[in-house]
């Protein structure tokens, strides 16, 4: 997103970072700035349409305080992006999301197929696992969007499974006539859990095409109070205090229940995924 940093107007040049918003421009009709923020006589926007630091065009660039709460008006701001959104339209700068795969007519679309996949497969015969040709391999693929620690647990669980484990997973692949693929050495991956594919995009029969999605891929999961979070508060709060010194900042946790799931081999909130592949003492 775009905003602005600084504008010189008193004669001096000044480097403008990269990533800043143009100035002396007319505003649409069609865009209302917010209360707050006032264009030029000429319907232009200039520095202190955004900023509340008094001339701060006049001003060298490391003599001012983007940390102050009225760098840009409203602030502080936890997030830029919200400040950029009060005049912007959010919806054309959201990042794609290529689970999303099949059009208004349910057929895929080719173009979210090719991240990740170097040719489109063939929809009515899947290949098999060591067919795929992907544009990177396959304990890689996923971190090109998602961080290596989206939920709890995810590093713990890239690892090389061991002898009995592997044994649950194919048991529970028969099982449930579903995939649970490993990498190359034999390691849990990210796909090992999730299923990459919107639901329909390989047919449901299919092991690969099976899976739980109680919802869209743009509605996400849902989760919902849980009675379990005082309990999961008070075993975090010894810990609490070294993660808010590391972050600089109050951290509040607070469990929830999962109700609703989507792009999940298996349930997780049955404890049907982890069974899978742990065995549990009765």
């Amino acid at each position: 997103m775009l905003f602005c940093l600084l504008l010189a107007t008193s004669g001096h040049a000044l480097e403008l970072s990269s990533r800043h918003h143009p100035v002396a421009v007319a505003i649409p009709e069609s865009m209302t700035l917010p209360d707050g923020m006032r264009a030029d006589d000429k319907g232009r926007l200039t520095c202190a349409t955004c900023h509340g630091i008094e001339d701060l065009e006049d001003k060298r660039r490391e003599d001012i305080d983007v940390e102050a709460e009225d760098f840009l008006r409203g602030g502080p701001w936890k997030k830029l992006d919200a400040f950029c959104f009060q005049c912007h339209d959010e919806k054309p700068y959201q990042r794609l999301n290529i689970h999303v795969q099949l059009d208004e007519k349910g057929a895929p679309r080719e173009e979210t197929c090719n991240y990740c996949h170097r040719e489109t497969p063939d929809r009515e015969h899947p290949p098999e696992r060591d067919e795929v040709e992907l544009r990177l391999p396959v304990e890689r693929i996923c971190l090109g969007c998602h961080l290596k620690t989206p939920h709890l647990n995810a590093l713990a669980h890239s690892r090389k499974v061991e002898e009995k484990m592997l044994e649950n997973i194919q048991a529970a692949e028969k099982e449930h006539g579903i995939i649970l693929p490993l990498d190359g050495k034999g390691h849990v991956t990210c796909v090992t859990c999730h299923s990459p594919h919107e639901k329909g995009v390989i047919d449901p029969q299919h092991p690969a095409g099976r899976q739980t999605a109680d919802r869209g891929v743009e509605e996400g999961p849902e989760y919902l109070p849980s009675r379990w979070s005082p309990i999961y508060q008070a075993d975090k709060e010894e810990r609490l205090p070294e993660l808010e010194k590391k972050l600089g900042r109050p951290v509040t946790l607070q469990y929830r229940r999962l109700a609703a799931e989507v792009l999940m081999r298996l349930p997780a909130r049955d404890g049907s995924l982890c069974r899978a592949c742990h065995s549990f003492d009765d």
